[in-house]
Formats: C-alpha cells, structure tokens, sequence
C-alpha cells in the first residue's frame, strides 16, 4: 500500500510540476523582458515607431516570397500571408497571458502539493532509513 501511495503522490507532484513549470518559464521571462513572444524583427523595424503592424508584415511578405503561399494571386497571397502573421501575433499574446493566469492557479496549488508530499516522504521513507 505504501508503494502504491508513493507512486500516486510521485505522478501526482510530476504532472503538476511540468505545467507549473512550463508556464512560470514564460511568465518569468516575460517579466524580466526576455519574452520570446515578441517579433523582433518588427521592434527593430521603423514601423514600430509609428506603430504599423501591418505595413511591417505587408513588407515581410513581399520581401519573403509571401510566406511560402503559392495558391492564388499575388493579392490573394499577400492578404493570406497578412492575415496568417497576425494571427500568430494574436496568439502569441493569448498564450502569453493563459501562461500568467496559469502560473497564479498552478504554482500555489503545487507548493502546496509538494510541501504535504515532501513530508510525507520524508515520514515514511527517509526517517525509517535513517533510524534503522
């Protein structure tokens, strides 16, 4: 029973940790500034200056063979390259902030997990080590 105890509680503390820490990685680096999130080909363009999303991604798609689309007009490939560039930028941003919200819900509820895992472990196991 006891082994069978260890098991639960060991996947238990794994499948939460792997979340936890996943999502701390990115809310962290989002607060120290080294969001990997961010286009930077976009903030060190000049269009970022003047705040045209979209005239940067008009000129990356024309320079960059309108993403590798090859269907349709040269129109039709722009719109889609356009549209398809700020998609991901939108979803970047939402799984930059379903990552923060996570990390409120998940590392609290870890820690906790953890500490009564630790001193369960530590009660069964190290301590009768220890002893005997």
């Amino acid at each position: 029973m006891k082994h069978l105890k260890l098991i639960i509680f060991s996947t238990l503390v794994l499948v939460l940790f792997i979340p936890t820490l996943i999502s701390s990685y990115i809310t962290i680096n989002y607060f120290f500034n080294k969001n990997f999130f961010t286009n930077t080909e976009y903030i060190a363009s000049d269009f970022y200056t003047s705040d045209d999303e979209i005239g940067f991604y008009t000129d990356w798609c024309i320079k960059n063979s309108f993403g590798g689309r090859t269907i349709g007009t040269d129109e039709e490939k722009l719109a889609n390259c356009i549209d398809a560039e700020l998609r991901l930028t939108m979803l970047s941003s939402i799984i930059l902030h379903f990552s923060q919200i996570s990390t409120l819900i998940l590392l609290p509820i870890f820690l906790i997990i953890f500490y009564f895992y630790f001193k369960w472990f530590r009660r069964n196991y190290i301590n009768k080590t220890i002893i005997h």
